[in-house]
């Protein structure tokens, strides 16, 4: 498998074909989410990630640490990233409790938009 490093429009991670990008995924911390749902760069990079077609954000943590936050009414975060999810239906959200879950979600979902844009 040719494996290359090139700056992406959108997204941490993608695969592509000859065509240009087929699909993209956004990897964020829990902690990284919770700041960019709080500063709406995550709103932004959504937009970014629209553009690709398929698309995903995997966040490595938990929904319910969004309504545990000690600093910010978890309802504030988690009613953003609904808003988020309704504007942007496109876009899976998929929060993968670890680093390694979230390693090999991505994994999966590329190499599955990959096969099924090569059949």
């Amino acid at each position: 498998m040719d494996t290359e490093r090139v700056a992406l429009p959108a997204g941490d991670y993608a695969v592509a074909s000859g065509d240009g990008l087929i699909a993209t995924a956004e990897r964020k911390t829990f902690e990284n989410l919770t700041s960019s749902l709080s500063d709406g760069t995550l709103a932004f990079q959504m937009g970014r990630l629209a553009e690709v077609g398929i698309a995903a954000v995997v966040v490595e943590g938990r929904y319910s640490g969004l309504l545990k936050l000690e600093h910010v009414p978890g309802a504030f975060l988690a009613d953003g990233l609904a808003r988020l999810q309704v504007r942007y239906p496109e876009i899976q959200i998929v929060f993968a409790d670890s680093r390694k879950f979230a390693e090999e979600w991505t994994y999966r979902f590329l190499a599955a938009a990959l096969a099924d844009a090569t059949r």
